[in-house]
């Protein structure tokens, strides 16, 4: 390659970073206007919350033992609860195990009661029964005897054995 050659191609080369440097310049300064736009839009924003976030920090470095308090006082509140539902559960327990007891021995009871009320009614059904059959078969001898010294005659042994059939 000549020269001249070399030359033009050397200032080609030049020319176009003299142009890559002159658009970079312009794209920079571009974007320094938007972010400097940009910057005078979020300042009064900023400015306006800067108090706040002072506060926001005064309030928290000054609460922060007391949330930190409130959740210890919090976790062993849980504790204690949970305590006291487990004793809450066992005399819950114990007092289910004794009434269910006491239901038991009512019901023995009652059973037997009822039993003994069964016996009597039984015994006193037998104990009336008794004397109104022991009259059913004087009133039944009466009144043959009756029969027999009005009529003067024997009944025969057909109607005595009908008679004897429904006293039993």
């Amino acid at each position: 390659m000549s020269d001249d050659v070399f030359h033009w191609v050397i200032g080609i080369g030049v020319f176009l970073a003299l142009a890559a440097f002159v658009v970079q310049t312009i794209v920079v300064l571009a974007m320094f206007r938007v972010i400097q736009g940009l910057q005078n839009r979020l300042m009064p924003m900023v400015e306006a919350l800067t108090p706040l976030m002072t506060t926001v920090r005064r309030l928290v470095d000054e609460n922060a033992p007391k949330f930190s308090q409130m959740a210890t006082e919090a976790n062993e509140i849980s504790k204690s609860l949970h305590q006291q539902v487990d004793r809450l559960s066992e005399v819950v327990k114990d007092a289910s195990d004794r009434a269910r007891a006491q239901v038991a021995r009512i019901d023995g009871a009652v059973d037997e009661t009822v039993e003994q009320v069964q016996h009597a009614s039984e015994t006193m059904r037998h104990a009336m029964l008794k004397p109104v059959k022991q009259v059913d078969g004087i009133m039944h001898g009466i009144l043959a005897a009756l029969s027999v010294v009005t009529q003067g005659r024997r009944e025969s042994v057909d109607h005595a054995t009908q008679d004897e059939e429904m006293f039993i």
